[in-house]
């Protein structure tokens, strides 16, 4: 192996605005997520409660609705499964438009890729195939293996099966280029193939960032910041009778607040453990030096405190001249209307003012939203609204949704809107589904569809989709066409073993030897039944 003597390019690092940003989705998440509760019927904890409420509902809302589609991802999370997916483009309207030489997209058009795909996720194994139907000729034989950090690839034209495994990638890349790789490096392949299971954090850390940190922020607002009244507020073209619950927190309150979660932070060692975890999951990237990496993250630990002393001392300095006015309404237990504000700014600058309003229904029928987040200071705007109304959960829905966003700074502004309008039908586990996008930026409009079907079925799926995009005057009739069926099966299949090539194994010179000759070789023949 050369020796790797020349200097190593500085990596990059953690950033103060990342750093900040994960610590405070860490301790949201850790709230949004954790089942806390609340005991008493005082303002501030109605306040909290329907928050939570309005949350859970518009969970369980989406869950029932698509029950069959989540039972089979659970399926697939805890059983071996297969899944056949077929592809196929329609490119007439790059022809028309002259974006394409039309035998190319005919070509193209009349093309089929297909994967075969077998996972299991407890087990730690993926297998795929790949074939390509083009120009009347077939292309199969293409496969790829993963069991743990081991990963095995087929190709058509090699009478071997290549492996590598994750901890020899480094080794192997330091071989081709030592001046770049230091040896140790890994892609990471069982974290990016079996443990993407969408969970930010674990059920532990959710329990300890509940119970010390969400707790201590709602037992650290005054009870006083909270006063209570009946009013009738209008949602959705409907009187409903509500109780009006106000906080009301001063500059100094939100800055003593802020500075004791700060504080507390401070010599939280399982804090910082849970902070290392959402450092290492954000910041990771393949083939990176396990050891640099970690050291990184040990500079940003051993750090920590001192810079929570230098947040406390920002916070300090900081204007929030307002403090936080924030207003519910409150009906079934459950968030009706809104209204949240805030200035900030530091030292010596023009505050920005935040605000949220709006209405809400959520119920086991209906989710219905219409809300306008400002921004501004005065010379320049931001303003956002969305909306929607999802009807529904029987055997057949509508829904749409409205976005907007608009900025305004004097000289340029700039609006965008974006609409959804979707119509499904349900019969028994069998779904039909019509969903469009439309944006518009410049009175230049982009149409997106998605139409088709599906049945989720207990231990078997399949799903026809067709994609069509449609942006007039430039793009008219291109679709693609996305059909996939699957099944539990018993085992993952994989690659037939017996006779492999161990790509890690090698040494600079046998890897050069192995590609010049034998994979040259192989690959040549292979070639010349097509002409090339």
């Amino acid at each position: 192996m050369v020796e790797n003597n020349e200097e190593q390019p500085k990596k990059k690092g953690f950033s103060k605005g990342i750093i900040a940003i994960i610590i405070a989705v860490v301790v949201l998440a850790g709230g949004g997520a954790a089942a806390f509760f609340l005991t008493g019927s005082t303002p501030k904890a109605t306040y909290f409660q329907a928050e939570k409420n309005s949350i859970e509902q518009l969970q369980d809302f989406m869950e029932t609705r698509y029950e069959d589609e989540y039972n089979w991802y659970e399926q697939s999370m805890e059983n071996p499964v297969s899944q056949n997916v077929s592809l196929g483009l329609n490119l007439e309207g790059l022809e028309n438009q002259g974006y394409i030489d039309p035998q190319i997209a005919a070509m193209l058009s009349n093309a089929e890729l297909a994967f075969h795909s077998e996972t299991d996720m407890e087990n730690n194994q993926a297998s795929t195939e790949l074939s390509v139907n083009v120009a009347g000729m077939n292309f199969d034989g293409l496969a790829g293996y993963v069991e743990g950090s081991d990963v095995y690839a087929e190709l058509p034209f090699l009478e071997e099966v290549l492996k590598i495994s994750d901890e020899d990638i480094g080794s192997v890349l330091a071989e081709i280029d030592p001046y770049t790789f230091t040896g140790n490096e890994q892609l990471g392949i069982e974290e990016l193939m079996f443990e993407n299971d969408g969970q930010l954090l674990t059920d532990e850390e959710k329990e300890y960032l509940q119970d010390e940190y969400v707790m201590f922020i709602y037992d650290e607002l005054p009870d006083d910041a909270f006063e209570s009244e009946n009013e009738d507020v209008e949602v959705n073209g409907d009187s409903i009778s509500a109780e009006k619950i106000t906080m009301n927190l001063s500059e100094e309150e939100v800055k003593s607040l802020i500075t004791s979660v700060l504080e507390k932070m401070k010599g939280d060692e399982e804090f910082k453990e849970i902070l290392s975890n959402q450092l290492e999951r954000a910041g990771s990237t393949p083939l990176e030096d396990p050891a640099v990496f970690q050291q990184q993250i040990d500079e940003v630990l051993g750090e920590f405190d001192s810079a929570m002393d230098q947040g406390i001392e920002a916070v300090e300095n900081f204007q929030f001249p307002e403090g936080v006015q924030s207003t519910l309404w409150v009906s079934d237990d459950k968030v009706v209307q809104r209204d949240f504000s805030i200035s900030l700014a530091p030292e010596g600058e023009d505050p920005v003012t935040f605000n949220l309003s709006g209405g809400q229904l959520f119920n086991d029928d209906q989710i219905y939203f219409d809300h306008t987040l400002t921004m501004g200071d005065g010379s320049e705007d931001v303003t956002m609204a969305f909306d929607g109304d999802f009807q529904g959960t029987g055997d057949s829905v509508t829904d749409n949704a409205n976005f907007s966003f608009s900025f305004d700074d004097g000289y340029m502004p700039v609006e965008f809107t974006g609409t959804y309008t979707g119509d499904e039908s349900l019969d028994g586990s069998a779904r039909d589904f019509d969903r469009q996008l439309q944006f518009t930026v410049d009175n230049e409009t982009i149409n997106l569809g998605w139409t088709g079907d599906s049945v989720y079925d207990g231990d078997q799926m399949s799903s026809n989709n067709n994609i069509a995009l449609d942006f007039p005057g430039y793009v008219e009739n291109v679709s693609m066409d996305i059909n996939s069926e699957g099944a539990v099966i018993d085992a993952v299949e994989g690659v037939d073993t017996s006779n492999v090539v161990d790509l890690g194994a090698m040494s600079a010179e046998e890897l050069q030897q192995y590609f010049e000759e034998d994979f040259s070789s192989q690959l040549e023949q292979w070639l010349m039944q097509f002409g090339f």
